[in-house]
């Protein structure tokens, strides 16, 4: 299953990506090694968050059936119906999506710690005043989640399931319709989930990179069977930020916190000139970002 697309990765695939990354860390000595492994236990945070909330959304979707078929018996479906946009959130989130909520917030909140881990591998001291920076990242990230995939797509299945209980469906049709089409979604959901989840951690390590006046990133990640030719390309190399601008993941999605596209699992690791040359990294050319480039036109 190559990572392409909206294709959403299997739980074997991250398994093969965070073996990889192990068996790098063990070809590797000193910073390199340190940083490879950093990424790695960032890679497992990302991939514990994504089992996560994939949990979590199913007991959500299972705990939502059953409220509004509640619902529709001790209330009065015309009366839901007339609630505002707000009121129909609260309804949504007190089925259980607001337990999923928190558990993504805290999920978030490990992501975080393993990247600050991986910037003190290589020397970077995040100041205070960046911080409350990060925090709205936080909270961006779990907007663009709940706020603009996981609700919309409830709402939706609400009322329609609403709409159908004014017009005297059977109930059992009623509710074998709501869990069929949250089904149907879910797919998408958790493709979304973790798209976000992964570019999270890359807007945390861009935003600290600015703050420490970094302009040189090193292409971590897995070289397995799940690689694009675009990261194939890239793995191990020193980037700048003028190479960078030149990336085109053919994907319509900016490199920096996208890297490959969707369902990547390579990240941007910013590097000090000191710990390019003490790790004897080597730096991209520019036949190395053509590859990339024209790799990324290939599925």
């Amino acid at each position: 299953m190559i990572e392409s697309g909206h294709i959403h990765l299997s739980e074997d695939a991250d398994k093969i990506a965070i073996d990889d990354l192990s068996r790098q860390v063990k070809g590797e000595r000193g910073p390199v090694a340190r940083l490879i492994r950093a990424r790695r236990d960032q890679l497992r945070a990302e991939v514990e968050a994504e089992r996560g909330f994939k949990r979590a959304l199913s007991q959500s979707r299972r705990e939502f059936v059953e409220l509004v078929t509640m619902s529709a018996v001790t209330d009065n479906p015309e009366l839901l119906l007339a609630l505002d946009d707000e009121q129909l959130v609260d309804f949504i989130l007190s089925s259980g999506l607001g337990l999923a909520v928190d558990d993504f917030i805290e999920s978030t909140s490990r992501i975080r710690s393993s990247v600050e881990t991986s910037l003190e591998t290589v020397g970077i001291d995040l100041p205070s005043d960046v911080m409350p920076q990060l925090d709205l990242i936080q909270q961006q990230a779990a907007n663009a989640v709940f706020d603009d995939v996981i609700v919309p797509d409830f709402k939706k299945s609400l009322r329609a399931s609403l709409t159908a209980m004014t017009l005297d469906i059977p109930l059992e049709i009623i509710k074998s319709d709501l869990e069929t089409q949250l089904q149907r979604s879910e797919g998408r959901q958790l493709t979304e989930i973790k798209t976000q989840i992964s570019e999270y951690g890359r807007s945390l390590t861009a935003v600290a990179a600015e703050a420490a006046d970094l302009n040189h990133y090193l292409y971590t990640g897995p070289r397995d069977g799940e690689t694009r030719n675009f990261c194939k390309a890239l793995i191990n190399l020193v980037v700048d930020e003028t190479q960078m601008s030149k990336l085109n993941n053919n994907q319509g999605r900016p490199v920096k916190i996208a890297c490959g596209g969707y369902n990547c699992r390579h990240s941007w690791s910013p590097v000090t000139e000191s710990f390019i040359e003490a790790a004897d990294l080597k730096r991209a050319t520019a036949s190395d970002i053509n590859d990339a480039n024209t790799g990324a036109k290939k599925r």
